[in-house]
């Protein structure tokens, strides 16, 4: 397994410069710029039940904000699927979108608190089809092995067809790389909370619980 950190990397835009100086002399003007960027990547490979899983990440971070994009595929007896899950996460998951797909059907999800706070929502789309809204009770997510212990939980599978894994079992194969630990810069997910911190951490399970998710080794915890 390796790891590929790239940090604020610079790149001077002297040839924007240079294609625009005609305009800039006809406006007795100049002006130069600098495009700069900041991103992680991490390759990983790993052994599940169900057959070799290759993983691609990408990582964004700017203050309480965080993206990640994440490409799989799953090479077994059954043939290969390739899976795609990716989300983005506001002011410390305070609001999250995500999406997860496998080969061409996929499932888009926005989660948030509500008024409440042991209440939060959920909304879903499957491919195309009309949106399902949601209440969810925090605990319970925290609680619960799979979706359909989740009382009121909403379809969140579609027309798509995940291979059979876990979060728990990606968490046993891969959890303790010492690359993914680098990768996460110490602030991986803890997926056994307790006390009051216990229902931060909601939105990470249930996104974790979705089929075909690869997003529960990839979460930053809620600080």
């Amino acid at each position: 397994m390796t790891l590929q950190r790239r940090d604020f990397l610079r790149t001077a835009t002297t040839g924007l410069a240079f294609g625009f100086v005609g305009c800039g002399e006809a406006l007795g003007q100049s002006s130069a710029g600098e495009l700069t960027s900041s991103s992680g990547t991490i390759h990983l490979e790993g052994h599940l039940k169900a057959g070799l899983l290759k993983l691609e990440a990408q990582d964004f971070v700017d203050r309480a904000d965080r993206a990640v994009i994440i490409r799989g595929r799953l090479e077994s007896s059954l043939g290969s699927t390739e899976l795609y899950s990716a989300m983005f996460s506001y002011d410390k998951d305070s609001t999250v979108f995500a999406l997860f797909r496998d080969n061409n059907h996929s499932t888009s999800i926005v989660l948030g608190d509500s008024d409440d706070p042991k209440i939060g929502r959920i909304v879903v789309w499957n491919d195309g089809d009309t949106p399902q809204i949601s209440n969810i009770d925090k605990a319970k997510v925290m609680d619960a092995d799979d979706m359909k212990s989740i009382a009121n939980a909403p379809d969140v599978v579609g027309k798509r067809k995940p291979p059979a894994f876990t979060w728990r079992e990606l968490e046993s194969v891969f959890g303790s790389d010492p690359a993914l630990l680098a990768f996460m810069l110490g602030r991986k997910t803890n997926h056994h909370p307790g006390g009051e911190d216990k229902l931060l951490e909601w939105i990470c399970r249930l996104s974790s619980l979705v089929q075909g998710s690869l997003l529960s080794i990839f979460w930053a915890v809620r600080t």
